[in-house]
């Protein structure tokens, strides 16, 4: 009888430590995971700057000729 309870606890001590492996192995891949996801979201952001200074650039230049525009034809007017 007590060499058979050896047995089950020395089975659970091997089932305990596959168990603890099998965690490591999974902290590790979520802590891969999360740098990973880390990279994408600063990509992200990196291309969506870069296209909202585009646009804000190209905003700003037509907005500059629109009052270049403006500034002639007011003075057109005056004249």
């Amino acid at each position: 009888m007590e060499k058979q309870i050896l047995e089950i606890l020395m089975e659970l001590q091997k089932d305990l430590k596959e168990v603890k492996t099998d965690i490591h192995e999974v902290k590790g891949t979520v802590n891969r995971i999360e740098a990973s996801q880390a990279e994408d979201v600063v990509g992200m952001l990196k291309v969506t700057k870069k296209k909202t200074d585009f646009e804000v650039e190209y905003l700003n230049n037509r907005l500059t000729e629109m009052d270049k525009r403006l500034f002639n034809l007011e003075k057109r007017i005056e004249n």
